[in-house]
């Protein structure tokens, strides 16, 4: 665990605590290491490293006292819903779709190849029109993949690991903290910015949860 923002001695205990509680009501056979990072803006969780970041920036909020106990708790309880999603690796839906937008993404590079390989006015032609068929339906497939793994790491905490409408509760109150203010970082900005366009939007989650 690293950072500037030192918890207290009662908070680190919640953390861990609420950390092992959460993996154990997930299935998972152990807890997942967490740690406090200057980048993150709330939380995140890297499904292969079963590894959650908490951003300085919400621990700020909880001991401001904008965030309550059980609003961490809902906002672990959504990471811990992706190591859920994930469980199974290649069994997963969510891991199969990860996939298939990892290779459509790759296929960028084709038209360039074909072009490359036979660098003619016609191929050339060829590999613009999929070029731009592949630039108009990317964002499209991202978008479609991503809020899917969102809305799925949201049923899942929801329905095994905390109340519904205490994760809407929480995500309603992230909702109202707008962009993060100057002290965030500017990659943590862009990363809160390529969300906003990925991601299903808090009151569409909101809205999910609503309809379990």
């Amino acid at each position: 665990m690293a950072g500037d923002v030192q918890l207290s001695e009662e908070q680190s205990t919640f953390l861990k605590t609420t950390l092992g509680e959460l993996a154990k009501k997930a299935g998972l056979r152990k807890a997942p290491e967490f740690y406090i990072s200057k980048r993150e803006r709330l939380a995140s969780v890297n499904v292969f490293q079963k590894r959650i970041s908490i951003g300085e920036h919400m621990l700020k909020l909880w001991k401001q006292g904008k965030f309550s106990d059980n609003d961490i708790k809902a906002t672990i309880a959504h990471e811990i819903g992706h190591l859920m999603d994930f469980m199974y690796d290649s069994g997963s839906p969510s891991f199969r779709n990860l996939l298939f937008e990892s290779l459509w993404v790759s296929f960028g590079v084709v038209p360039i190849v074909l072009y490359i390989l036979s660098p003619s006015l016609t191929w050339l032609a060829i590999s613009a029109l999929m070029a731009l068929g592949w630039g108009f339906s990317l964002p499209w497939i991202i978008r479609g993949v991503e809020v899917r793994i969102e809305l799925e790491a949201d049923r899942k905490a929801a329905l095994y690991l905390v109340e519904p409408q205490q994760l809407a509760t929480a995500l309603e109150k992230i909702s109202s903290f707008g962009m993060p203010p100057d002290t965030i970082g500017f990659k943590a900005k862009l990363s809160f910015l390529a969300g906003t366009l990925t991601h299903p939007t808090f009151k569409e989650r909101v809205r999910y949860l609503q309809n379990l």
